[in-house]
């Protein structure tokens, strides 16, 4: 008779969270990072046009949306693989 084995005593589910939280936390961290790029270098940035606008404002206006959104989209992606890896070994189905 198989024995059940409960969802804490999982390892491939620990794995799977282990593996989530590291790609939010290093997506988190790799945005926080570029905001505070974009505005500690502000000023410097500033001296630069770009469409007649100073480079800094158009960073921080739009740069920084644009980066967000493609980091949303590639954490999306690699959440994707990590999900379809574990789906593939088996380990996944019946839970």
């Amino acid at each position: 008779m198989a024995r059940e084995v409960s969802e804490s005593e999982d390892p491939a589910r620990g794995r799977h969270e282990i593996q989530t939280l590291i790609l939010a936390v290093a997506i988190l961290a790799t945005i926080l990072l570029a905001v505070l790029f974009a505005v500690g270098s502000l000023s410097w940035f500033n001296r630069f046009a770009f469409l007649n606008f100073p480079l800094g404002f158009y960073l921080l206006a739009q740069g920084l949306f644009i980066f967000i959104v493609v980091m949303a989209f590639w954490f999306i992606r690699i959440q994707e693989r990590i999900d379809l890896a574990r789906a593939e070994s088996q380990e996944w189905v019946g839970r």
